[in-house]
């Protein structure tokens, strides 16, 4: 599925970049599961057409009617911004958090890692080590980043444009 942690008090998403086929037994590695939307930034776990039909809706200014998940296609969503972070389950009804929280199969590992005073970043890699359906690179995003940056643990520094 998935590892997804957003940070409220530092305004950020953080996601692993693996998708995975159980029907093929396949993993498709650096893929996007964070996208820019004009609220923020939008992220999704589970099934992927779901997931894209959710960002298309919101890319469109949520014109009509919410796209409806079946289901057997599970799909769960965050969103980061101006306001805070928001989780929703497929139904599309979003609450606001206050601490950090996850969604995805690495959910459990990522929350673990956290509790013990480690960044989002370093939860989400972790949880790419032990969790079958999520990999690296890990993705960082922000508001003020059109494109995620990359975590790299050898340097626990982040590459690219976000902070």
């Amino acid at each position: 599925m998935t590892t997804i942690i957003g940070d409220p008090k530092r305004k950020v998403l953080v996601a692993d970049s693996q998708y995975s086929d159980d029907d093929s037994d396949t993993k498709s590695k650096n893929n996007e599961k964070v996208f820019r939307v004009p609220q923020g930034w939008l992220a999704g776990a589970g099934d992927v057409t779901s997931i894209q039909q959710v960002v298309a809706w919101f890319k469109d200014g949520k014109k009509g009617k919410p796209p409806v998940i079946k289901d057997i296609d599970d799909a769960d969503f965050m969103l980061l911004s101006d306001d805070g972070v928001f989780v929703s389950g497929k139904d599309l009804r979003f609450w606001q958090i206050y601490k950090p929280d996850a969604l995805g199969s690495g959910t459990l590992a990522a929350l673990a890692v956290m509790s013990l005073n480690h960044s989002a970043e370093e939860a989400c890699w972790a949880a790419c080590q032990s969790d079958l359906y999520s990999g690296t690179p890990v993705k960082i995003y922000s508001l003020n980043s059109k494109e995620p940056a990359i975590y790299d643990r050898e340097t626990n520094a982040l590459q690219g444009s976000s902070s």
